[in-house]
């Protein structure tokens, strides 16, 4: 507990410190708004009752803090935003499971041409329970972006999208790394001045050392933009199959994404996300995996907002060398956020989750609740 307390004080006080710095937009105007660079902090107090996200899994406090540095250039033909943060969780009783978990963004923008698009690097660390196989994972992560859009006539325009993806595990001896090759490509139409249809086909091929190579193909089709009235987001669906070299095995499915916004009035808002695709676990399992959640939000004041939300979520574990296992999850939450200024703002949050498991051991509810502060400069 003297540890708890010591980082107690250590978070109020990078706290203070950010709320001690002068009033202005940026920290530092290195070129007018060209080249602007920006601190921000967070510190969260709160309960966790299952950190494990297991059955029997056991509660406790802590306090999470991060600091970070933000650096945005816009300057030229390519933009570039950089953003380095440092997140610390200690827990009061569980001391071992406290961790520092560093992350690094970086993004290169060309928003000038004919032909756009953004480049990305990202690396961080992860600490955090997995659901999947139960128990508390660390992984390092280094995912690679590359988006590119090129108009080919006043109607029709193309994008693609490629990604890379290696994700290595320092816990458990039980997990495997994970490695990940994505390229989509798609076709839009612009089918009226808010609307526009699209098609297009993705690729993404996974190795694991626990079941080799898997292979998926998707084709979908869909729109984006305003799909009605007050209601704008993007919607596809298709069809999706994945193959797995090591087992000879083959999977099938209707796979979908869709992402709405519907804005009831100047201050109410009703937003709603459903997915399904494939995915692999931090075993090296198959799962398909369907998702959907609905949020609201209800902005009292300039200052003042509350939201809340539901989610549901199906996870059935694919293949004959996996004992059959299905998982369903409802979990609802519910918080409010004050702003003192724009440098300064306070939340607190409620959340509650209960998964059903055909396993016995992933079997389990969680509940927890926090108090947030967070600044910007």
């Amino acid at each position: 507990m003297g540890i708890f307390k010591h980082s107690k004080i250590v978070c109020v006080s990078a706290l203070a410190l950010f709320l001690s710095l002068p009033e202005s937009h940026a920290l530092l105007n290195i070129d007018g708004t060209r080249n602007q660079v920006f601190v921000f902090g967070h510190v969260a107090f709160g309960y966790d009752s299952n950190i494990f996200s297991s059955n029997g899994g056991k509660g406790d406090y802590s306090i999470k803090a991060s600091v970070g540095a933000e650096l945005k250039r816009h300057a030229g033909i390519i933009s570039v935003n950089s953003t380095f943060t440092l997140d610390y969780t200690q827990y009061a009783r569980l001391t071992q499971q406290s961790s520092w978990n560093p992350s690094l963004h970086v993004e290169f923008n060309k928003t000038i041409g004919r032909t756009t698009g953004a480049f990305t690097i990202n690396a961080f660390r992860v600490t955090k329970a997995d659901p999947s196989v139960n128990v508390r994972t660390t992984s390092w992560n280094f995912p690679l972006g590359l988006n590119v859009k090129y108009p080919v006539s006043d109607r029709f325009y193309a994008t693609s999208n490629t990604s890379y993806l290696s994700r290595r595990y320092t816990s458990g001896t039980a997990l495997v790394n994970y490695l990940d090759y994505t390229e989509g490509l798609d076709g839009f139409y612009v089918f009226t001045s808010k609307l526009d249809l699209l098609g297009g086909y993705r690729i993404r091929v996974g190795n694991t050392s626990a079941d080799g190579k898997t292979i998926d193909h998707a084709f979908t089709i869909g729109a984006t933009g305003g799909l009605l009235p007050k209601i704008n987001g993007s919607v596809r669906v298709g069809y999706q199959f994945r193959t797995q070299q090591k087992t000879h095995e083959s999977f099938t499915q209707i796979t979908a994404s869709a992402a709405a916004t519907w804005t009831v009035t100047r201050k109410f808002n009703l937003t709603g996300t459903v997915s399904r695709d494939f995915a692999t676990t931090a075993a090296g399992g198959s799962v398909d995996t369907l998702n959907a959640t609905a949020r609201v939000t209800y902005v009292f004041t300039r200052r003042f907002e509350v939201d809340g939300g539901v989610s549901y979520s199906r996870n059935l574990f694919l293949g004959k060398l996996i004992p059959f296992r299905r998982d369903d999850s409802f979990g609802w939450d519910v918080g409010g956020r004050f702003s003192f200024n724009e440098h300064l703002r306070i939340g607190l949050n409620y959340n509650y989750l209960h998964n059903w498991s055909t396993l016995s051991f992933s079997d389990y509810t969680h509940y927890g609740y926090s108090l947030d502060i967070s600044s910007r400069f």
